[in-house]
């Protein structure tokens, strides 16, 4: 550590000439001024500011930190600040700036005692138009690659050097290659640091989890506003380690079709409990925690990462529960006109969070159209151009960054196909888009940025893109870009080891698993008494997400060292290599020597004989086709398409009461419309061998006690399964530990199960199909042998049917439109 000692001539070297002052009419005293009384700060018209004499003592301290960059402290509780070139710190007031722009000078937007708004807005004053429209793309990345645009060469930074700004990466920060996460984004920042204005780069991810805790909807089912929080600030502090700064997310959509593709991405089927969700997880992101406890709200800080909500509006309201990635489920309805329940977590929730940061930084439309033949919900086209809708954010005052999902100018092009792709840049912008997302194609925007010209007149078409540049900005500053876009591993490294955060992992697993039956109190505090011999099944890993080559393999039910102290265990033989095949999604390479279920040997009867207890963990039933079978491509379906129907049951299924005629449809080429009806359709389970372990393991147990673990990514029909089983175990979450760990204290009777269920689970498909795609709670519920309905808010403890504060706050009737804000 050395003290800032640094004469006039030190500061100015390498300067650039100087840049003119944009007029601001006011300023007030920013989150790190404010033990300063506004007053005290340097009015607008004093800008730029030279540095000062060698007379004037330094205030700050600097160190060089391990990754090859320096930090300037301020004392005071003022900003910490980072650069590569130490030439760009300038002294002004004892205190130690960025001279960003490089013109030796102190200019608002590089004061830090100012306010966000303030600064953001005159640097976005300073910027002419095309400045201002190289910001508003938000790059892609392809194949895992943390390389904004898609390029394969993680060495390519190309795109930045030509102005992008923002990108999503995917590489997780794991033991394993947080260390290449901080190089890569580090290397970004020194290009950027080099620009003329400074602009950092806002580096972005989709949600992925660390420390074992559970995706959103696992956490649903815990209804504890404090899980929710803490969730989002472990997670927001890893990224923030590791050089991200904006999270693709939480997905808050209303999943109130039970079959939605996209429902294991979000949160619930009930607009409350998505709203309180919302205003908890993201505010444990976007706010810095200092003791980690509510109480210690200190506001965007060090550990802040501002969410973007997604997917506003309607998402989960896709007609046939189809992916809205492909044109195939392009149409989101609303035949019980309920569309303004869908707004809640967004104005209900994102607009009143439960922090210092008040508001959601950020939205990310969805692709869909909310559909209606008479235009109510707006013009018939993708949400990401979607001018009323999107107008009712801003006219509820919210003044943050709107982007658009991934490349709804190129392949995603809902309503808008005959179109040029700078004509949809330009109707995406008049939409209030700030944003595009997927890509950086500055001469789509040029043209585009003609057409706007041509629409306002060339004072207004600047005003515009100057308004979307001051917001993105503001963005970049709430989250400390500006002062230090820096990451350092050390720190990251103590983030990601904390065993605080992989404790709670386990807690949060828990407080998620809902028991959902209990036959003659298998489950109960303590455990069975003795050391009862137990089957414990191999399963089926499959392995995989979309992107994955993780090959399927078999596990042990749960891990036998979890119950080694309550249980004798016995398992399955399974042969040395695997007898199948398996394919690379990315590179079509195919591996021999894959698992599958024909290479387990499964225990007889004669051989479970003393056995007490069997614990079978399945999934629930597995849609093959998600309703289509056809086509291709994420955007544009292209060949042949059949409708199909999605099923919650193992079994085969006949869609023999499905809607006639669907709502929504494309206009074919002799003018008439689509029918999307998949009526008298027929589909099953890819999965059907799960349900039969459980009843090849009941058969060779008839007496035995089955304690069934089952995990969904839908609701399901429990119908089928129900009755081969004492109890049931369910929960949304595919981890291993710590969630493993979480099933074994339940079971063992360490832990009294808790969680509640957030979504109703049907008594049949013949419920579903006369489900209103946009209303709540409107299924029949499955009642069970113990006369136990598995309705929204159900859930068994150890004393039986939980009735807590949780239930009488949740069970309430669903809203049907916000509470906060008048529509």
């Amino acid at each position: 550590m050395k003290q800032g000692n640094v004469t006039r001539r030190n500061f100015l070297a390498g300067s650039a000439a100087a840049a003119a002052l944009a007029g601001l009419a006011g300023c007030s005293a920013g989150p790190s001024g404010e033990k300063d009384a506004a007053a005290s700060l340097p009015s607008a018209d004093k800008y730029p500011i030279d540095p000062d004499g060698s007379d004037v003592q330094a205030k700050w301290t600097s160190e060089e930190v391990r990754d090859g960059w320096t930090r300037y402290t301020n004392p005071d509780g003022g900003a910490e600040l980072g650069v590569m070139d130490t030439s760009k710190i300038i002294q002004v007031d004892g205190l130690a700036f960025k001279d960003l722009n490089g013109n030796g000078k102190l200019d608002f937007y590089e004061d830090w005692r100012q306010s966000v708004d303030d600064r953001s807005k005159a640097l976005a004053e300073m910027m002419e138009w095309e400045d201002c429209l190289k910001l508003m793309w938000h790059g892609g990345a392809s194949g895992g690659s943390a390389v904004p645009g898609g390029s394969s060469d993680p060495d390519d930074i190309s795109l930045v050097e030509q102005g992008s700004r923002a990108g999503v990466s995917r590489l997780e920060s794991d033991d394993e290659s947080y260390a290449s996460d901080i190089s890569w984004i580090n290397k970004v920042q020194e290009a950027c640091e080099k620009s003329s204005y400074g602009i950092p780069y806002l580096n972005s991810t989709d949600q992925y989890q660390l420390f074992g805790i559970p995706d959103n909807v696992t956490l649903a089912s815990a209804m504890d506003k404090d899980v929710w929080r803490k969730a989002g600030m472990w997670l927001g502090r890893a990224w923030r380690a590791t050089g991200v700064r904006c999270e693709l997310g939480p997905q808050v959509d209303v999943y109130s079709s039970p079959i939605g593709c996209r429902l294991s991405g979000s949160v619930s089927e009930d607009p409350a409990l998505n709203r309180d969700f919302t205003q908890a997880f993201s505010a444990g992101l976007q706010s810095t925690w200092g003791d980690d406890e509510a109480t210690d709200d200190q506001g965007w800080g060090k550990d802040s990462v501002a969410a973007m909500l997604k997917h506003y509006v309607g998402e989960g309201c896709s007609e046939g529960g189809r992916n809205d990635h492909s044109s195939t489920g392009a149409y989101n309805v609303f035949p019980g006109d309920n569309f303004n329940a869908h707004l809640v977590p967004f104005l209900d929730g994102g607009m009143k969070l439960d922090s210092k940061t008040e508001q959601m930084a950020s939205v990310m439309p969805c692709y869909g159209i909310a559909y209606s033949e008479d235009e109510k919900y707006g013009e018939n086209v993708g949400s990401g151009y979607n001018k009323r809708n999107l107008s009712i954010l801003r006219n509820a005052g919210w003044d943050g960054m709107f982007v658009t999902d991934w490349g709804i100018l190129t392949s995603q092009t809902y309503g808008v196909l005959d179109l040029t792709e700078p004509e949809r840049y330009q109707k995406m912008i008049d939409a209030g888009i700030d944003q595009y997302g997927g890509g950086f194609d500055m001469e789509v925007g040029k043209e585009a940025y003609k057409l706007l010209q041509d629409e306002l007149g060339e004072d207004d078409a600047l005003e515009r893109v100057r308004e979307s540049a001051r917001r993105i900005t503001k963005v970049m500053m709430d989250v400390d870009l500006f002062e230090n876009p820096y990451s350092d591993r050390t720190a990251a490294k103590e983030v990601l080891e904390s065993t605080a955060a992989t404790d709670f992992g386990i807690e949060a697993s828990e407080k998620t698993i809902v028991m959902l039956k209990n036959k003659g109190n298998v489950i109960a505090k303590g455990g069975p008494s003795g050391k009862p011999k137990c089957y414990v099944p191999q399963h089926l890993v499959t392995g995989g997400g979309f992107f994955s080559a993780t090959p399927a393999h078999f596990e042990p039910a749960l891990p036998v060292d979890m119950l080694a102290d309550t249980f004798e265990t016995v398992t399955d033989e399974v042969a040395a290599e695997g007898t199948g095949t398996s394919t690379n999604f990315m590179t079509g390479e195919v591996s021999t020597g894959i698992f599958q279920e024909s290479d387990c040997t499964r225990l007889g009867a004669d051989q479970l004989a003393d056995c007490e207890y069997a614990i079978v963990r399945i999934g629930g039933p597995k849609d093959p086709n998600d309703g289509v079978q056809g086509g291709s491509g994420f955007g544009m379906a292209e060949g042949p398409v059949e409708y199909l129907p999605i099923t919650l049951q193992y079994e085969p299924y006949t869609a023999s009461t499905a809607r006639e005629v669907s709502i929504g449809g494309d206009t074919l080429a002799d003018g008439t419309k689509e029918n999307r009806s998949y009526r008298g359709k027929t589909q099953s389970a890819s999965n059907l061998s799960d349900l039969e372990l459980v009843k090849s393991t009941r058969e060779k147990m008839p007496n035995g006690k089955i304690i069934v673990i089952v995990e969904t990514t839908r609701p399901m029909v429990f119908a089928e399964l129900e009755p081969y089983c004492d109890v049931i175990l369910q929960s949304f979450s595919m981890q291993t530990h710590p969630v493993d760990q979480a099933y074994a204290n339940i079971i063992v009777g360490k832990t009294e199960p808790s969680g509640l269920l957030a979504f109703q689970q049907p008594k049949d498909m013949e419920t579903v199909e006369a489900n209103d795609e946009d209303v709540p709670r409107d299924l029949d519920c499955y009642t069970d042998s113990e006369g136990n309905t598995y309705d929204f808010c159900f859930g068994l403890n150890w004393s039986g049917v939980i009735d807590d504060d949780r239930t009488k706050t949740y069970k309430a009737a669903p809203l049907t439109k916000p509470e906060t804000v008048e529509i």
